[in-house]
C-alpha cells in the first residue's frame, strides 16, 4: 500500500467528517439504487452512540475517507452499517483495511460477531466481504432495498 495506509478510528457520531461521509454515502446509495429508494437519515442515528455501538471513520494522509457504523444488536453481535469509502481512494486496498479496522473495534466493544446486509447493485461490498471471510446467513431484517445478508464470527470476539 505504501504511502496509502490506513488509519480507523472512532469518532463523535456527529463529527463533521462523519457527516459529510455518511451523505456521500447516501448520494451514491440514491444514485446506483434509485432515487426515493434510500430512506436513511442523513445522521447518524441515536443507535450508533449507545453502549456497543459506534462510528469510525478511515484516515489516509491527513482526510477522512471512509466510515463505518456499528449497531448494538444483543447477544454479542453488532451489525455494520454504512461502509463507504470514497471514490478517489478505492482500488488500493483501503476498504479492506477499513472492513479490518471495524472488525478490530467492533472486538473492542465487546462483539463475538458481526452482520449486514446488502443490495445486490453493490457486488463490490459483496466480493469484499466474501473475501474477508464473511458468509451468507438467513434474513435477519426487514430492508426491502437489500438482498443479501452476511454474517461473520470475529476470532477472540468478546475477549
Amino acid at each position: 500500500m505504501g504511502d496509502d495506509l490506513l488509519e480507523v478510528v472512532r469518532v463523535d457520531p456527529d463529527a463533521p467528517e462523519a457527516s459529510a461521509l455518511l451523505q456521500a454515502y447516501l448520494r451514491e446509495l440514491s444514485t446506483r439504487l434509485g432515487p426515493g429508494v434510500v430512506a436513511v437519515s442523513t445522521r447518524w442515528a441515536d443507535d450508533f452512540r449507545g453502549p456497543g455501538g459506534a462510528v469510525a471513520l478511515g484516515w489516509t494522509r491527513g482526510e477522512a475517507v471512509g466510515c463505518a457504523g456499528l449497531r448494538p444488536l444483543g447477544k454479542g453481535t453488532v451489525e455494520l452499517k454504512h461502509l463507504f469509502l470514497a471514490p478517489a481512494v478505492r482500488g488500493r486496498g483501503l476498504g479492506r483495511a477499513l472492513l479490518t479496522g471495524i472488525e478490530g473495534l467492533a472486538h473492542e466493544l465487546g462483539a463475538r460477531r458481526i452482520v449486514l446486509d446488502t443490495a445486490s447493485p453493490l457486488t463490490e461490498a459483496s466480493a469484499l466481504y466474501a473475501s474477508a471471510g464473511y458468509v451468507a446467513i438467513p434474513r435477519y431484517n426487514a430492508e426491502s432495498q437489500c438482498s443479501a445478508w452476511f454474517g461473520k464470527e470475529l476470532p477472540g470476539g468478546g475477549d
